[in-house]
């Protein structure tokens, strides 16, 4: 089989792979572990897996349109499609402060019970599993006890090492408890924000509730497609490979989180999961094909509890997994957990709060004590920079801040450009494309339509990066998704952005968005700065408030029983307010006075 050899622009380690002649040469990197990304799907669209093939004639190909030849070939990567994925650690340990302190006498999911399990006798007709049932129930008020192979092996010695004294770990569900661990010397959870682009975990000691390590990556699945309907339709055939790659990234952060702390993943005993209805489904392995079909169904909207060991995630094998429920086939757990960090949960509230989750899908909710409206639309991935000309997602030597300073005398521009740690520009990340097209807009370098006065339809922010009409009109056109989804809620309930108590903006793009750039280009509306709130990885958050608080849990499902979907496409108003949102910052100019 021909030999293909894999190198990146920088010249770090290459990798050697054999591959089949005539299959797809895309699918012969990733079988090597090499990192290829191609928003589009593989489709070719995209233009984001340029390689160049090194042979007798250098030539520059799309690798998901190319096969293997029959001959070796050395494939240069360009420094967006190296082979690793990057990660990063970021934990703000004062935003969760104030959670903390709501929940740190509450309930935890995970139960610890100190058991006096008593002796066998001679002719007692009792097995060591009927004595350690009747010793639980006589501390814990169940109808029945269950009790996993795995335990009931180490049983019988685990009850005579202490004369019969046990430890035992547990969940109750309806009438039943649910062994998970025998002496265990200390219980840890894991709270996962399952993003379509950013994977994210939470480490937690389940007796003080604290978190003791946090990390990120990126979603292994983004190789297949940037968003979620790219990721359903390379489901209809790869389903499996796209399941195996959310676990193994769940996995790796779990590992890396252990490394750090020294701690055993049996040692963790349960964890809880927040993410957007596609992405539970692919974790779970169901075929997310009907989410995208009319009538729009779902195969669940709320899991059931399954083991870590059944789902394949590599924890205390009992651990049991606690997942957020979804509304609606895009509006997700994600956003049902993430509600939690809003007044929402306050039963007497009566401020109106607006919940926007900003990405490639937007999901919006409306709301008081009295009622909660949700919606989504599908804004596409120009907030993750997909899909501009130069964008590339938020890490180090991305563009995330630009300024533009006009000298009114001369009409010379100073250009000024910030780049996330500081390091050499690589491209624009979505908060720098709101950024620049502020800057733009600003100085009279487009119009309200976002085209440029001059004829070329191009700015340079620094060699080789630049942004273009075309990219501008696809961020119009996220952006006009977003606002239009919520002045259709407001709508439906006869009321304007004025109305609004609060707006709480989520995910970890909102959390480095600049109110002013945003209100500029129309993405946000302009109301006062107080009624804004930043809330960060709002999902992640729930999650973690879900695994160390029943009380917290119950409160999620019962806003989620409340919550009435409403499908924008059936919503006659929607389109008319995006065809108004589709210009700097809006046709209504009056909305951002």
């Amino acid at each position: 089989m021909p030999i293909i050899t894999f190198k990146t622009a920088d010249n770090s380690k290459p990798i050697t792979i054999e591959a089949k002649q005539g299959s797809s040469l895309l699918e012969a990197a990733r079988h090597g572990g090499v990192f290829i990304e191609t928003p589009c799907g593989g489709k070719g669209t995209c233009k984001k897996c340029l390689v160049q093939i090194k042979e007798n004639n250098d030539q520059s190909v799309l690798i998901c349109q190319t096969s293997v030849p029959e001959y070796p070939i050395t494939v240069i990567l360009s420094n967006q499609s190296e082979n690793k994925i990057d990660r990063f650690e970021n934990f703000d340990d004062q935003a969760l402060s104030k959670y903390y302190q709501n929940i740190i006498s509450d309930e935890t999911f995970i139960k610890k019970v100190n058991l006096q399990v008593s002796k066998p006798a001679l002719l007692d007709g009792l097995s060591d599993a009927d004595r350690f049932i009747k010793a639980f129930q006589k501390v814990i008020e169940c109808q029945y006890v269950e009790i996993p192979l795995n335990i009931l092996a180490e049983l019988p010695e685990k009850l005579r090492e202490k004369d019969g004294e046990l430890t035992v770990y547990y969940y109750l569900n309806k009438n039943t408890a649910y062994c998970v661990s025998l002496e265990t010397p200390s219980a840890y959870g894991i709270a996962v924000d399952i993003g379509t682009t950013t994977v994210a975990i939470y480490l937690i000691d389940l007796e003080s509730k604290k978190i003791i390590a946090v990390q990120n990556t990126y979603n292994k699945q983004i190789e297949c497609g940037l968003d979620v309907i790219s990721r359903i339709n390379y489901a209809k055939k790869n389903l499996n490979e796209l399941r195996k790659r959310i676990l193994d990234t769940i996995n790796e952060l779990i590992d890396n989180v252990c490394n750090k702390t020294e701690i055993k993943p049996s040692q963790i005993l349960c964890l809880s999961l927040a993410g957007n209805t596609t992405m539970t489904h692919l974790l779970l392995g169901v075929i997310p094909e009907y989410l995208r079909l009319s009538p729009y169904t779902p195969a669940v909207f709320q899991p059931q509890i399954y083991t870590a060991n059944l789902l394949g995630i590599n924890i205390c094998q009992n651990a049991p997994a606690l997942f957020a429920p979804a509304v609606g086939s895009y509006v997700g757990g994600d956003i049902t957990s993430g509600l939690l960090c809003t007044k929402l949960t306050n039963k007497s509230n009566k401020e109106l709060i607006l919940f926007i989750d900003i990405g490639t899908n937007g999901e919006i909710v409306l709301g008081n004590d009295d009622f909660i409206f949700a919606c989504a639309c599908s804004a596409g991935p120009a907030f993750e920079g997909a899909g501009i000309k130069h964008g590339v997602r938020a890490q180090k030597g991305a563009v995330e801040k630009v300024s533009i300073d006009t000298n009114l005398n001369t009409h010379k521009q100073n250009l000024q450009i910030q780049t996330i740690g500081g390091a050499p520009p690589i491209g624009i990340c979505g908060s720098g494309i709101i950024s620049v097209i502020a800057e733009l807009f600003k100085n009279g370098i487009i119009d309200s339509a976002g085209k440029f006065s001059q004829k070329n339809g191009e700015y340079a922010l620094f060699e080789n990066i630049s942004i273009n009409e075309t990219d501008i009109d696809n961020f119009i056109r996220a952006k006009g998704a977003i606002f239009s989804a919520c002045q259709t809620l407001l709508d439906s309930v006869n009321m304007s952005f004025n109305d609004l108590d609060k707006v709480y903006v989520a995910g970890g793009f909102g959390r480095f968005l600049d109110l002013e750039d945003a209100r500029t280009i129309g993405l946000l509306p302009r109301l006062p700065d107080e009624k804004f709130v930043f809330l960060g990885n709002s999902s992640l958050i729930g999650a973690y408030l879900c695994l160390v608080s029943q009380e917290q849990r119950k409160k999620m499902h019962e806003l989620t029983a409340k919550i009435t979907y409403i499908d924008l496409s059936s919503e006659a108003k929607y389109m008319d307010h995006y065809t108004g949102a589709l210009f700097l910052p809006h046709t209504d100019k009056k909305l951002f006075e």
